[in-house]
């Protein structure tokens, strides 16, 4: 996630006389990535990439903090400016307004507080707070809202605000969602909300809040309102990103909440707010602090060994010059005796983030350098290439790249339209709850559609198109590993598709040879009258199978399907299912000498019936004499089939009158078994 941050604002939280160019470059070297500094009129402007697992520097002051302990690191003196200490006596307000709050689950709001301000005056925000809200990518709206806003990106905690006269009953309850209940944002949508999102609701049932994400309309801040509930929390972040990713809708607090946000940050964040309350909106307290946190966090202790650091860093760094660089972080330590260990106390904003030593060790480096560390080529004997997957996957792909193919990508997700035009039912298929449009509605099943819409869309700039895919096709399951998940089924499909006439025998051998290549051997190809409920060609399809287990088939796409593509030459087509194919492939070869002595070759014509398949015919042949070593479908014309035929004996030459006898006996079996006959 990318913030923007004003150097003017930094310098508020941040003593230090370091360039806003020095502070981009250490603080890229150390921690989050400066991914650009722009210079504005009167300022400069930080954008820096924060990492998913530091949501603590998602502010302004949570950056200052970083620079504080990295400045001194390269000679800059950098001293962090404490938070104003702010204390109000909130038991002496005489009159409290009333508000009642019910938490179903605790887990779901782990921290909820809660203040009400009367009094109010809505009008714009003072220049300084507009300006750094503008600079940060954030457009001032109202001083009520500004301030939510301010603080979220000064101090990393989000906050809302209510029209508290809006909330019927005085009374907020916390709960899930069920499915099919609505909710208007305050961005004017009407929102399904899917089970399990976070939500408030008042004594009579309307949803005024989707916790973490956005307010409700029907509770929010006019410019007629005078009564204000601040409310600030912390919530479970699986369930806000659960929500987001169900709705596809993300924003500024919950791009915050579903990484997580520190809950020992909602008293100083409250205390900010009450001043900027006063100040800026002539706002009197108006209520005591409702402050419901049953379960705060353990404080978290990790003890490090010297022994341990130098072999993770690989150099030795002293745990005296590692306790120096935690303690600037925040941690508290303590060297133990003889200082072989080191005893850290984690700061309550990197709670979540910090657990093991390799933790602590990460902090260690990363201030200490990793520029800093020597640079040294591996040693030793080099590994061994592993004959994993993706081994098989790449030489899968460079043999098809040798017979002329062309790897393409398309996406995961089909349209409704494109899987109709393929002969396939959408129902069977999973729909995607909130797709990005309608052409991406469905998890494909087959590569086959997104594979001859790529014809159709090249065709009048090729003669010929070879091209393949290798990628995973989602098929629904079953037998779903828990009671309440179903996860669709991934298997890892190879499909590659030739235009042109006549092209189905070379889409056979494309495959013979790739199974050849990948050392599978005794495999079978059975030409049949197979439909899949895909675009198969009726009668130009076969299967390829080896003891029974179907590897994948080749074949035709079906005339009728091509028209609705509008392709007019004929399509061939392989699918193999890649997963049985790299089960079956291998690496070992075999080797087999020569023979000594010449064969005899011979031609033989067929006159055969239709219908006769050449696979059984080849089988019978080479099972009539050890000495046929080899025969070949020489050529095919009309009904009659060339067979070549090599003999060829291992320990001696073979005479004219062997090989006769062999001919006549093959002759006499195929006429016999496949009704042929001999041409003259």
């Amino acid at each position: 996630m990318n913030i923007l941050v004003p150097d003017s604002w930094l310098r508020q939280h941040l003593k230090a006389k370091a360039t806003p160019k020095e502070i981009a470059k250490y603080l890229s070297l150390c921690s989050q990535s400066v991914e650009r500094l722009t210079k504005t009129r009167d300022d400069y402007v930080y954008e820096i990439e924060v990492t998913t697992n530091r949501p603590d520097c998602l502010s302004v002051y949570g950056i200052a903090r970083e620079l504080a302990a990295i400045l001194p690191r390269f000679g800059i003196t950098a001293k962090l400016k404490p938070l104003l200490t702010i204390n109000y006596q909130l038991s002496t307000i005489k009159k409290s307004l009333p508000l009642k709050v019910k938490i179903d689950k605790p887990n779901l709001c782990p921290r909820f507080t809660a203040i009400i301000f009367d009094n109010i005056t809505i009008k714009p925000s003072p220049k300084i707070v507009q300006e750094r809200l503008e600079k940060s990518g954030v457009r001032a709206l109202n001083n009520v809202v500004d301030i939510s806003n301010y603080l979220m990106l000064e101090l990393g905690q989000p906050m809302h605000t209510f029209d508290y006269d809006k909330i019927k009953g005085a009374k907020m309850i916390l709960r899930e969602s069920k499915p099919g209940e609505k909710i208007v944002t305050l961005d004017g949508f009407t929102r399904v909300l899917p089970q399990g999102a976070i939500i408030i609701e008042d004594r009579e049932g309307r949803i005024i809040d989707l916790c973490g994400i956005m307010g409700g309309e029907n509770s929010a801040v006019e410019e007629n309102t005078k009564r204000v509930l601040l409310f600030v929390q912390t919530y479970d972040p699986i369930k806000i990103r659960q929500t987001c990713q169900a709705l596809g809708f993300r924003t500024e607090a919950a791009s915050r909440f579903e990484k997580g946000v520190n809950s020992e940050g909602v008293i100083p964040a409250i205390k900010k707010a009450i001043k900027m309350f006063e100040k800026n909106c002539s706002a009197k307290l108006a209520s005591k602090l409702i402050d419901i946190y049953p379960h705060p966090p353990k404080i978290k202790k990790v003890t490090l060994t010297q022994e341990r650091l130098n072999k993770v860093v690989g150099i030795e760094v002293k745990l005296i010059e590692a306790k120096k660089i935690l303690e600037s972080l925040g941690f508290n330590s303590q060297l133990t005796t003889h200082n072989s260990q080191l005893k850290a106390t984690v700061p309550h904003w990197r709670n979540e983030d910090i657990a093991i030593p390799e933790d602590l060790i990460e902090e260690v480096a990363r201030l200490y350098g990793y520029h800093n560390l020597p640079s040294q080529l591996p040693t030793g004997d080099f590994p061994q290439p592993s004959n994993g997957p993706f081994y098989w996957e790449e030489k899968i792909k460079d043999c098809l790249k040798g017979y002329g193919f062309t790897e393409v990508y398309t996406y995961s997700m089909q349209s409704k339209d494109l899987i109709k035009k393929t002969g396939l039912n959408p129902e069977k298929c999973l729909q995607i709850k909130n797709p990005l449009s309608k052409e991406l509605e469905y998890m494909r099943t087959s590569l086959i559609p997104s594979l001859l819409q790529i014809i159709a869309l090249n065709q009048d700039n090729f003669d010929e198109i070879k091209i393949f895919e290798l990628a995973n096709i989602y098929l629904k399951n079953q037998k779903p590993k828990t009671k309440n998940q179903k996860l669709p089924e991934e298997k890892l499909i190879l499909t590659g598709v030739i235009t042109g006439e006549d092209k189905f025998y070379e889409a056979k051998g494309v495959v013979e040879a790739l199974l050849e290549e990948l050392g599978i051997k005794n495999y079978q190809l059975s030409t049949i009258n197979y439909q899949l409920s895909t675009p198969w060609h009726p009668t130009k399809t076969a299967l390829i199978s080896k003891q029974g287990e179907l590897l994948g088939v080749v074949g035709e796409i079906h005339s009728q399907i091509l028209e609705n593509f509008g392709i007019p030459q004929p399509v061939s087509i392989l699918n193999i299912d890649l997963q049985i194919l790299i089960k079956n492939a291998t690496e070992l070869k075999t080797y087999t000498p020569p023979l000594k002595y010449p064969p005899i070759i011979q031609d033989l014509s067929f006159v055969v019936p239709k219908q006769t398949y050449v696979g059984p015919v080849l089988q019978l042949i080479k099972q009539q004499s050890g000495i046929i070593q080899s025969i070949k479908l020489l050529d095919s014309f009309n009904q009659t089939r060339t067979f070549r035929i090599t003999y060829q004996h291992p320990e001696r030459n073979l005479t004219e009158k062997e090989v006769g006898k062999v001919r006549r006996k093959l002759i006499k079996a195929v006429e016999t078994k496949f009704n042929v006959s001999l041409k003259a």
